[in-house]
């Protein structure tokens, strides 16, 4: 038998290539080793001798790198001592012919002793990307740990981009890894400065940046609001206790007092200011100068406000720092003393005159036009002029006449329990009155007058016991119209006065279960609408028998159970009741004010006059009679009229 160099022939590759023809006169084997759709780096075949492995040769098969499909064809030759009986395997290796195996196939064989003996052997493995990795199913699995991607397989670069790039060790093993920060506190974020990690991905306990200013606890770090007022900075960025507790941010505190926002507990902050408010003063009455508090503050609390109070008395514009001291009840120059350094005024006694009219004449009304001059008019059509003096009765004004008004000229308007209207000027005494019907019924109880000026149009104002409120103008020397009702309320209204027909107070009472109760009802700017005020009194009876308005903010009503209420500002505030000999509580029946210290008043159980200086009561004269009103033109001309025609005066 012939010795063949089996070995040298597979190795040096002869045989493989095109197809071979080989003599027939010997025996000969043709190897075919087709391989299709992947690319073999290393091709290798092996023949062993079935009865004698240690009959074996191998060697590698050369292939076209870029052919995906291919039939490689070699002989093999008889071998001297081996037998015919040979095992032939062909493997395909992954990269190298050191690499994995991606597939193999054997075949066993027995050589011929003539002519040639064809053998196929048909190798297949995936390496569906076509990067020369071969996908790692079995039972030849390669080393593509994702056969989709071409990019993904060994040897390629690996990324920070959450894929095993080169099918070895996760990303581990990635250049340029991302740096994280050691987090204590678990909240996601790592301590500033703190210790590093690196990696594609944060290794447990650890954060992508170093931005915790306090890694001790998970409530403190980036990304919040402050939720504490404590000095600490819960949100990381640099400043403590800022959006939305502000602390150390300018503010306006209460009376407004600059401040700052401070701390006030865990929870809130609130505005502290060292500075000190002091109280303020204003101007009500028109004087100039003010005296009225409206509270303390370190700016002014209302427009016009100020901190110097030169004004003892905001309810009269004869009071304040400066004036002269004068005979009328008034600390006029604000030093704390009434009257002081006014010769005689204390001795000055009331002039007192009785049976005016007649010993049974009664007046209820009262209206002073200037100093000594005015009205008198009551019950059984009794009207008089007094000019100091001198009294000048009225014929021909019949009525009872429950209410009087007086303008500067000197005219008066009456108004009647039968709800008419009359008037008479002393420039045409001994005439009678003019009369005019209301068209209404009810009692004319109360009447305020405003002069027009440039004409000799008087707008008054009336109010009735059937509730109604009335506006009449007359037109001395022209047409005078008709009355009108304004509105219509729910009570019994006894006395109505004002600065202006848009200060004008209506007092009386509503019936409540069946009782009077007080109550006042407010104009509104055009006279229209009235609104009743809450008084602050709800246990109050009776009626409200008389009013007087000195400012736009100052007022006083007068009425029954010895009520007296002052309205400062924008709130009612019940004063000192009247007393008198006996404990009984006198109905207050007349109300006639000169300022907030200077107060008049009569009542229903003794016949005094009483004054009231803003904090007490005193008696300034007794009467022969019960008195029924009140009149005035200034505090040094107060007058006092009632039953059995009786006119007080005092007139220093």
């Amino acid at each position: 038998m012939r010795l063949f160099q089996v070995g040298v022939l597979l190795l040096t590759l002869p045989l493989f290539g095109c197809k071979t023809e080989t003599p027939v006169t010997e025996g000969a084997l043709r190897v075919f080793i087709t391989y299709a759709t992947f690319r073999p780096k290393c091709l290798t075949l092996t023949v062993v001798d079935v009865h004698d492995a240690s009959h074996t040769v191998s060697g590698e098969v050369q292939v076209e790198a870029e052919r995906l499909s291919d039939t490689r064809t070699g002989v093999i030759l008889e071998q001297a001592g081996w037998s015919r009986d040979l095992r032939l395997t062909a493997v395909a290796h992954e990269r190298s012919c050191a690499g994995p195996i991606i597939a193999s196939q054997s075949a066993e064989v027995r050589f011929p002793t003539e002519n040639v003996t064809d053998l196929g052997l048909d190798l297949r493995a995936e390496d569906l990307d076509d990067d020369g990795s071969f996908a790692a199913k079995q039972p030849y699995p390669g080393t593509d740990c994702d056969d989709d991607n071409a990019n993904i397989h060994p040897g390629a670069t690996e990324l920070c981009d959450g894929i095993d790039n080169n099918c070895a060790a996760g990303e581990t093993d990635a250049p340029g890894e991302t740096p994280f920060w050691l987090d204590a506190d678990r909240d996601g974020h790592g301590a500033v400065g703190g210790t590093q990690a690196y990696g594609c991905v944060a290794p447990a306990g650890y954060a992508p940046n170093d931005d915790d200013c306090d890694d001790t606890a998970s409530d403190v770090h980036p990304g919040q609001a402050e939720f504490r007022c404590d000095g600490r900075d819960d949100n990381c960025d640099g400043v403590t206790d800022n959006d939305p507790f502000l602390v150390g941010t300018t503010c306006v505190a209460p009376l407004g007092c600059a401040g700052v926002l401070t701390c006030q507990g865990l929870s809130a902050s609130a505005c502290v200011s060292s500075e000190q408010p002091v109280e303020h003063f204003v101007d009500d009455d028109g004087d100039g100068q003010a005296g009225d508090s409206v509270g303390l503050g370190c700016m002014p609390p209302v427009a016009g406000a100020t901190r110097v109070n030169t004004d003892c008395d905001e309810g009269s514009s004869r009071v304040r720092q400066g004036l002269a001291e004068a005979c009328d009840r008034l600390d006029n120059d604000c030093n704390g003393q009434t009257d002081d350094g006014v010769a005689g005024c204390a001795s000055t006694a009331w002039n007192e005159q009785t049976e005016l009219g007649a010993v049974d004449a009664r007046f209820d009304a009262a209206a002073v036009y200037s100093r000594g001059h005015g009205w008198l008019a009551g019950a059984a059509g009794r009207v008089l002029h007094v000019a100091d003096a001198s009294v000048t009765p009225v014929t021909g004004c019949p009525g009872e006449w429950k209410s009087a008004w007086a303008a500067n000229n000197g005219r008066v308007f009456l108004g009647s329990g039968a709800g008419r209207f009359g008037t008479v000027s002393p420039d045409e005494l001994p005439s009678p009155c003019e009369d005019f019907d209301s068209g209404h019924a009810g009692a004319i109880n109360g009447l305020v007058g405003f002069e027009n000026a440039g004409n000799n149009v008087v707008t008054l104002y009336a109010v009735t016991s059937q509730g109604r409120i009335l506006r009449w103008s007359y037109d001395d020397g022209g047409a005078t119209q008709q009355p009108t009702v304004l509105a219509q309320v729910p009570a019994n209204l006894r006395a109505i006065h004002g600065l202006d027909a848009t200060t004008l107070l209506a007092v009386g009472a509503e019936t409540v279960n069946g009782a009077p109760r007080p109550v006042v009802y407010r104009a509104s700017a055009n006279g229209t609408t009235w609104t009743k005020e809450d008084l602050g009194v709800s246990s109050a009876s009776g009626f409200l028998n008389d009013v007087q308005v000195l400012t736009v903010r100052r007022a006083y009503v007068a009425g029954d159970g010895a009520l007296l209420l002052e309205h400062s500002r924008d709130a009612w505030t019940r004063l000192p009741s009247l007393t008198v000999p006996g404990g009984a509580t006198p109905n207050l029946r007349a109300l006639r004010a000169f300022g907030r210290t200077a107060l008049y008043a009569v009542s229903s159980e003794v016949n005094d006059v009483h004054f009231f200086n803003g904090t007490s009561w005193s008696t300034v004269t007794p009467s022969p009679a019960t008195l029924n009103a009140l009149g005035g033109s200034e505090p040094g001309d107060v007058w006092a009229t009632g039953h059995r025609g009786t006119l007080l005066r005092w007139t220093p």
